[in-house]
């Protein structure tokens, strides 16, 4: 099973939960589907690769947009 962007269709680079066996997104901390904690070593992977800044608000899943504001919960960085 492929995860896809939910705003734009594209691809998201996932790998398998450890726990439940599902896909999660590569940048995630823990899996969405089971809740379960995923390694340090993808999430920190995932975001060298891909340039994203994640929301800095530890219980959102945003990443940071262009306008510098979180694409889910609407706020800004911490600085």
């Amino acid at each position: 099973m492929e995860l896809t962007c939910e705003e734009c269709g594209a691809p998201v680079p996932s790998d398998t939960c450890e726990k439940c066996k599902k896909p999660a997104p590569l940048w995630a901390k823990f899996c969405p589907h089971c809740g379960g904690e995923l390694t340090a070593r993808k999430a920190a992977q995932s975001k060298k690769k891909s340039g994203r800044r994640l929301c800095s608000d530890e219980s959102c899943i945003g990443i940071i947009g262009a306008d510098g504001v979180c694409t889910d919960c609407g706020k800004r960085p911490a600085a």
